[in-house]
Formats: structure tokens, sequence, C-alpha cells
């Protein structure tokens, strides 16, 4: 049994700089009374929506599967993973900004950028399966940036210079 020290320190640096982060934001958030019911209520409904993101990961990768490609436990479990965590994080942004901006961000926009993300993290995950090559999964952070700054940038108004 060959062990990866680089897999290692991965999944446990990642785990602690994860909940040292986690941590401070909360403390942050409370000095500056930000656990409020408005911010409980973003983050649960954000949770409820990733479950759905979730669920159609879960039918892409029985799909998948179905295709006759193999898929190891770690690597499914490591997308699963991946997209709740992900898109619970990606969607409780999205709700944080709606709710607090005095600018919402457009849902045409917001659901573009969401699709382009989705599609390429979809597309650059087969890939990857098919040609058992990760680096193909690189190719998909241009793709990612533009949905991204698609999403949450709001358009913006055409200033009209004043004399």
């Amino acid at each position: 049994m060959e062990v990866s020290i680089g897999g290692i320190i991965g999944l446990y640096g990642g785990m602690i700089c994860g909940i040292l982060g986690w941590w401070f934001g909360r403390k942050k958030a409370r000095e500056n009374r930000g656990l409020d019911e408005l911010y409980y209520h973003i983050w649960q409904n954000a949770k409820s929506y990733s479950w759905y993101v979730t669920l159609g990961a879960i039918y892409v990768l029985f799909s998948l599967i179905m295709f006759g490609i193999e898929l190891s436990n770690a690597m499914v479990l490591g997308i699963l993973l991946l997209t709740h965590l992900g898109s619970w994080g990606i969607i409780g942004i999205i709700l944080s900004i709606n709710m607090s901006s005095t600018v919402p961000l457009q849902p045409s926009r917001v659901k573009f950028g969401l699709i382009v993300i989705a599609t390429s993290i979809i597309v650059f995950t087969i890939i990857s399966i098919m040609t058992k090559n990760w680096m193909f999964l690189l190719l998909s952070i241009l793709p990612n940036l533009i949905g991204l700054f698609s999403a949450f940038i709001p358009k913006r108004e055409d200033s009209k210079l004043t004399k």
C-alpha cells in the first residue's frame, strides 16, 4: 500500500484551514453583530438549495457509471463533497448579496453564470475521467471565473456625464 504524503497534507491541511476560517469568520461576525435571524435564514436556504445541486451531481455520476466509466469511491465522494460544499458557499454568497445589497443581482445574469460554471465543471470532469488525466480540470478555471464574474458583478448602468 502506497501512502500519498501530498494527499494527507491536502486532506487534513484543508480541513484545518476550513475550520480556522469558519471559526475566525464566526468570531468576526459575532463582534459585528452579524449572527442574526437573516444570517441563519440565508444559510439555511443555501443549505437547502445545495442539496438539489448535490442530487444533480449524483445523477451525473450514476449516468457516467451506466455508460461504463469506472469511478473510484474516493473520486465519487470527493466530487460529491466538493459539489455540496461549493454550491452551499456560492448560493449563500448570492443570497447574502441579494439580501444586503442596495443593488440586487439580476437573476438572469446569476442563472447564466451558474449555468456556465456547472457546464464547465461537468464537461471537464467527464473529459478528465475519460482520459484519466486530472489536468483537464485546470482548463475549467477560466470558464468558472467568467461565470462567477458574470453572476456576482451587477450590470453597470451607462453613466451620463453632467455638465
